[in-house]
């Protein structure tokens, strides 16, 4: 029988039952729009992951108080580690190290940001002059520190936010603010930078390294933040470093060395890990639409037998029925998949018009590969009724009430 033939005789009984062939479609659609959904809901995470450590800055080094072997982690508390970095660490790694660009300390803490008749509670960074070109941080208004400030003077620049929320239209810069009771000069404002990996920016009140630790009475940093001079230069600088504290702390490798690329490469690794699991969860979908497709035509089968005996009966041989239940069952896979995968990535692209930040959008490779196992469904699943209705032998299909 003509392939075109099969085709028709096929479209023909699909539309002679078209509620029970949309049914059966929808298990194909909830699937393959299940496997593409998920996948983009994975791929949109790496790509926000991805788009936060870009937005660190490039080629940052990271320094922890404490030694982990693990690639994740971002080392022990300060407050919980027995080693310590310190401002002489910082010191010497400026001077004497020939790979780094810029090099910070870091102290975090709680404040109290209060003016006349406002008051934020938020995070207090201590940092030097150098944390702008590190973190690629634009200053609105004002400056940021200058070196001479890194000695304790009482100046602070402000968050964005936290600046229009203590100021509103008024120019923050030369205002008095008092942070933790300890009046300092507001001397710059960010720009707004939003959230970058769940550490809101824009609520920070930014301090000396030395005042910051006189505000929090503490002699230790939180960490340290470098950046290499360039991408190629990242292993000589990591090395580097470690050289320049091993000696300042007896031989020691008390502390742990991280830089932005094998952060986000581990980070890659396991987002990866997680859209092939939850493309693994979108099959079991599919999986279920296919035995939907096999159960409907499997009824089929038996509602049709008289049809199958006098097909046989004028000509019809086996491997023609064999095509033409078999097409059926592709055919409800195929179109189901088809609108399965139009109406996911539509639903991406929609999700992305409101949600910018979060790239969803499906990602042109599963396009494929979610069209190609939509149409194995429909194989693997209806051979069995395909091959049923095909071995019914003439006499007892015509027999048949």
């Amino acid at each position: 029988m003509p392939i075109r033939e099969v085709l028709i005789l096929a479209f023909e009984s699909l539309y002679a039952n078209k509620l029970r062939a949309s049914l059966t479609m929808l298990g194909m659609i909830i699937g393959v729009g299940a496997v593409v959904l998920l996948v983009s809901i994975g791929n949109g995470a790496r790509n926000y992951i991805t788009k936060q450590f870009e937005g660190l800055g490039t080629n940052l080094i990271v320094v922890q108080p404490g030694k982990t072997d693990k690639k994740m982690s971002f080392g022990p508390p300060v407050g919980n580690s027995k080693e310590k970095l310190t401002l002489a660490d910082v010191d010497a790694l400026e001077k004497q190290s020939a790979y780094l660009d810029a090099v910070t300390g870091i102290l975090f803490g709680a404040g109290t940001v209060k003016t006349l008749d406002r008051s934020n509670n938020v995070n207090i960074l201590g940092t030097n002059d150098k944390f702008v070109k590190i973190f690629n941080i634009i200053v609105t208004q004002g400056q940021f520190f200058a070196t001479e400030e890194e000695h304790g003077r009482r100046v602070t620049v402000l968050g964005g936010h936290l600046a229009e929320s203590l100021f509103g239209e008024q120019n923050p810069v030369g205002q008095m603010v008092k942070i933790n009771d300890s009046e300092h000069r507001v001397i710059g404002v960010i720009r707004k930078e939003g959230t970058k990996l769940g550490f809101n920016m824009d609520d920070v009140a930014f301090v000396p390294t030395k005042t910051a630790m006189k505000i929090f009475n503490d002699d230790k940093l939180f960490g340290i933040r470098a950046r290499a001079k360039s991408k190629i230069s990242m292993d000589d600088a990591i090395e580097e470093i470690r050289d320049i504290l091993k000696g300042r702390h007896n031989g020691e490798e008390d502390f742990t060395i991280m830089n932005q690329y094998s952060m986000l490469e581990a980070l890659n690794t396991i987002l990866g890990m997680m859209t092939y699991v939850l493309a693994g969860i979108g099959m079991i979908s599919m999986v279920v639409g296919g035995i939907g497709i096999m159960n409907i035509m499997l009824v089929s089968v038996t509602e049709r037998t008289r049809e199958i005996g006098i097909r046989r009966a004028v000509g019809a041989r086996k491997r023609d029925i064999l095509k033409q239940f078999l097409t059926e069952a592709i055919a409800l896979s195929l179109i189901g998949g088809g609108l399965g995968l139009f109406g996911s990535v539509s639903l991406t692209y929609v999700a992305y018009g409101f949600l910018r930040s979060f790239d969803m959008r499906a990602p042109a490779w599963i396009f494929l590969p979610a069209f190609l196992i939509s149409v194995l469904t429909g194989v693997l699943f209806g051979v069995w009724p395909a091959k049923k209705a095909a071995a019914l032998e003439t006499i007892d299909a015509l027999r048949y009430e």
